[in-house]
């Protein structure tokens, strides 16, 4: 059986929303991973403004639970992150950034040797800070500063993934 120890992953939700995204998993043991992921979607539609602009990047760790094989399966994982962004649809503009931290779980199945997907949710508290505006003959008329605290779901996950560094790891050492 393969060993897989590296993964590369996007988020076909975020995806779709027109926010790419890339996520890389190491497995660091059997039953624990880290992973990075990051989003970004920085489109500008001139000239009445309308940004729909954000960069997302968060770390976390994973737990595996015990299954016959890597990366098949349950995980709970703890991640932190932030997203800087500017939103604006022709109208009142919000710029600012987020700040999150929380508990995620996934559940991760093949689809063959070396592709799987992969379903998850995290939970957690989301801080934002951010500057209200106007849009007026090409300057941000600025309005107010307004912060947001909250809790509840915060990443929605449905991911297209491909495990890579294929190693051949046998008991008693290569055949």
């Amino acid at each position: 059986e393969p060993l897989h120890r590296l993964a590369l992953k996007t988020n076909l939700l975020y995806d779709a929303v027109l926010m790419p995204s890339l996520e890389v998993e190491y497995h660091l043991t059997d039953r624990w991973s880290v992973a990075v992921e990051g989003d970004v979607a920085w489109w500008r539609n001139t000239p009445a403004h309308k940004y729909y602009q954000i960069a997302t990047i968060s770390p976390e760790a994973r737990y595996w639970f015990k299954t016959r094989r890597r990366w098949h399966g349950h995980y709970a994982g703890i991640f932190a992150g932030g997203s800087w962004y500017d939103l604006e649809n022709g109208g009142p503009g919000y710029r600012g950034d987020i700040w999150m931290a929380g508990v995620s779980y996934g559940y991760m199945f093949p689809v063959s040797r070396s592709l799987s997907f992969e379903a998850g949710i995290g939970v957690g508290f989301l801080h934002t800070e951010y500057e209200e505006y106007n849009p007026y003959e090409g300057h941000n008329v600025y309005r107010q500063t307004s912060r947001t605290d909250y809790f509840g779901p915060v990443k929605l996950k449905f991911a297209f993934v491909w495990r890579l560094w294929d190693e051949n790891k046998e008991k008693g050492g290569a055949r």
